[in-house]
């Protein structure tokens, strides 16, 4: 394997993060160093950004956390840019470093925080194995700020949470990427894996819409381009027969569901909840309530 990093430096954005009210009031400028361990060796050879991050991507989260954060410590803030980051699994690992220029009298210099984080993978065992995923995304306007949740339970009683945000998107897309994340997650599992979805839109199009679309090259029965295209063929990339997708109705005392709608909704209002990391048999929380 290739040991490969992208820098991120100098991102910069205006920012309420702070105790003082010179801070949390008036605002102040931030500026973010990020370095991002990724394999991108296939596309140091096939030039495909499919085999690499999008670092445009990453500058706008960052720059979006910044804006939107009402956190008293940086400290806090430099968490949640890396929780954030780590969404994306092609990071396996990230540090980054936030720097202020504090409202300090006779303080000329400036003051930084910095937080290096693993993505660790599961490592499957029999006693690992999955009992049920559910997936579920939140968009505010529609289009507008959007989120996604996942959970993932354990036959051990355990569990596993992920989400993540986009600025500006839709409901049907949020729920896509709820979805892709969770295929994602489990593609080293071998088993049969119940997933669960409140989307119509999702669980009819990948189990019945979307042969008929591949065999009309993508367009529908109408002859229309299928929305969201590109979203769909990643989903379908990697859905395969272990995957036995369901349908739950939203917001019926599904507790399961409920988590990944909040999950997706607190993500979609630009703040970062706290999540289950099971790593091992070990729980972990990343972010906060």
């Amino acid at each position: 394997m290739t040991y490969s990093k992208i820098y991120l430096r100098g991102v910069r954005a205006y920012g309420y993060v702070g105790l003082l009210p010179e801070e949390n009031v008036l605002g102040q400028w931030f500026e973010v160093d990020a370095e991002l361990w990724v394999d991108f060796s296939k596309a140091a050879q096939n030039d495909s950004i499919e085999d690499t991050i999008d670092y445009r991507r990453c500058i706008t989260t960052i720059e979006n956390l910044i804006k939107t954060s009402k956190f008293a410590l940086i400290e806090r803030l430099a968490g949640a840019i890396v929780t954030e980051l780590l969404t994306d699994k092609k990071i396996t690992k990230a540090l980054v470093k936030v720097i202020k220029h504090p409202p300090i009298p006779d303080f000329q210099g400036s003051v930084a925080v910095e937080i290096c984080q693993e993505n660790t993978p599961e490592i499957p065992s029999d006693h690992d194995s999955i009992t049920s995923i559910y997936a579920d995304g939140s968009c505010l306007q529609n289009p507008g700020p959007g989120g996604w949740g996942v959970v993932v339970n354990f036959a051990d009683g355990t569990s596993q949470e992920m989400g993540g945000s986009e600025p500006e998107t839709t409901n049907n897309q949020m729920e896509l990427q709820a979805a892709i994340s969770a295929l994602e997650f489990c593609a080293s599992y071998n088993q049969k894996i119940p997933l669960y979805t409140d989307s119509r839109y999702v669980k009819d199009g990948i189990t019945q819409w979307i042969h008929g679309w591949k065999k009309n090259g993508w367009k529908t029965k109408d002859k229309q381009p299928v929305k969201n295209k590109e979203l769909w063929q990643k989903l379908d990339e990697l859905n395969n027969g272990n995957i036995d997708w369901r349908w739950v109705e939203g917001h019926s005392g599904d507790k399961n569901n409920d988590r990944c709608d909040q999950i997706a909704r607190t993500f979609a209002q630009g703040d970062t909840p706290m999540l289950v990391q099971r790593t091992h048999n070990l729980l972990k929380y990343q972010g906060k309530s």
